[in-house]
């Protein structure tokens, strides 16, 4: 499953909505990845993309035997980086999250721009 949403503010929103009109798809007999942190990872990199002045951002998500991986890729520049944020920060926390609710996560450069993988192993 793969769509492609233009970098706006609206993308997190439709990432999140493609997403969760197919998690039926997506969320094993076990239950195995949560929909929800599958929809909320997706939204963070989405946010991320749109933050770093992604013009097109493409979500893939791929439910396999083994595995389910969820690629954002986007165009824009810079890399993903885990940041340590404070209470106080207002963002920051988006890696985090993903590192926390899926199995393992991956960058890999793209000319232009990278794609960044959550993947949870059933």
């Amino acid at each position: 499953m793969r769509a492609s949403f233009p970098g706006d503010l609206h993308a997190p929103a439709h990432a999140r909505m493609f997403v969760t009109t197919r998690l039926e798809h997506i969320v094993g007999d076990d239950g195995r990845p949560d929909g929800d942190d599958v929809v909320l990872i997706v939204s963070e990199l989405v946010t991320n993309s749109v933050r770093a002045g992604a013009a097109t951002i493409d979500v893939q998500v791929s439910a396999h035997a083994d595995r389910v991986d969820v690629r954002v890729t986007d165009d824009a520049d810079g890399w993903p980086t885990a940041r340590e944020a404070t209470v106080d920060s207002l963002g920051g926390r988006g890696l985090a999250i993903v590192e926390e609710l899926a199995d393992t996560w991956t960058a890999t450069a793209r000319s232009p721009g990278k794609s960044v993988t959550a993947t949870w192993f059933r």
